[in-house]
């Protein structure tokens, strides 16, 4: 936790109170350190990028070296909460502050736990415990999905994160994925149906997706790659179009970060999604792996996009969390000025 102000002290506390309880013997308490960061660190005036205005970003670190590997999140509708798991088997539950303008200031009072197995055991072993992907229904369940050893997994709700899960049926077509190209994104569409978008199973020169509806079980679908980025988080949007996060790496530009927008009209069985692009982040802009991506709509109406990145162990990646406001197609014109 950075130093702030005795508010931000109280504020802290209430927001404890939000968390749902996890039984303590499944979870321990997380201290984090975090620095502030700016969309630009070369031109701290930049706010916007794309269709995105900047409110708010921080790199998160911890001396419990078991932190780390963030790959996917989830945030409460009041944006005050994030749920987290990583590609070490484990969860995180946390508080998000906000300054007095209304951008992330500070990640507080985390809490720290082990993904267990069917039998209550924690995961073993990195092919058991790679968590990439998280989801969650309307009636509050989570999907965790898993890579290497490929598994899709339901729990009730986030207070069950240190309990038993219950295995859901995978794609069939998914055993023909790599080990690291399986399930990357989940999210669950309004309709109660639940897309799955993999981060390098090829279908053609397309990557495969899947959909599952219920009562119909597993179809087919495809998405239509753009350069060479490969998906890595998902999350719906109220107007129920799906906003895709992308990655791409290349030795002499690094790391980059793509965001799509898929109409719901194009999500169905068969189809070849595409979408429009809203941002990307290149150098100089702040970007690291990122992996997760959460939405929700901000005190003053505006949807707020988060993303986390995945430091995978490395010294050389960071653990960060922004948030990004989604503009309009008139206030993205605006930012964009004139042509």
């Amino acid at each position: 936790m950075k130093q702030g102000s005795f508010p931000l002290f109280i504020a802290a506390a209430v927001l404890l109170s939000l968390l749902q309880p996890i039984p303590a013997a499944a979870q321990t308490t997380l201290t984090l350190q975090s620095q502030v960061l700016v969309l630009n660190p070369e031109d701290a005036e930049q706010q916007t990028v794309g269709g995105l205005r900047w409110r708010g970003g921080l790199a998160l670190s911890a001396q419990d070296v078991a932190f780390g590997g963030l790959s996917d999140l989830l945030i409460d509708a009041d944006g005050r909460t994030i749920t987290a798991v990583s590609d070490s088997g484990r969860w995180l539950r946390a508080a998000l502050l906000y300054d007095a303008k209304g951008d992330l200031s500070d990640v507080v009072m985390a809490q720290f736990g082990a993904l267990k197995e069917a039998d209550g055991s924690p995961l073993a072993g990195k092919r058991r415990q790679d968590a990439e992907a998280l989801a969650r229904f309307a009636d509050r369940a989570l999907v965790i999905g898993f890579e290497r050893d490929h598994r899709l997994w339901r729990l009730p709700s986030a207070k069950h994160l240190g309990g038993k899960p219950l295995p859901m049926t995978v794609p069939p077509g998914l055993a023909g994925a790599g080990s690291n190209a399986g399930i990357e994104a989940l999210v669950a569409l309004a309709d109660g149906s639940l897309l799955a978008f993999t981060e390098g199973q090829l279908s053609g020169e397309n990557f495969r997706v899947y959909l599952w509806q219920n009562g119909k079980g597993w179809a087919d679908l495809a998405l239509k790659p753009a350069g060479i980025f490969r998906p890595t988080g998902a999350t719906l949007l109220p107007s129920g179009d799906v906003m895709l996060l992308e990655r791409r790496f290349t030795i002499l530009g690094g790391v980059g970060t793509r965001l799509r927008q898929i109409p719901k009209s194009a999500i169905k069985p068969g189809a070849v999604l595409e979408g429009r692009e809203i941002a990307e982040l290149r150098a100089p802009l702040t970007r690291d792996n990122f992996e997760g991506i959460a939405v929700h709509r901000a005190p003053d109406g505006k949807l707020r996009l988060t993303l986390l990145a995945d430091d995978n162990f490395n010294a050389l990646q960071r653990t960060l969390i922004v948030q990004f406001e989604l503009l309009d197609d008139a206030d993205a014109r605006k930012a964009k000025g004139p042509p």
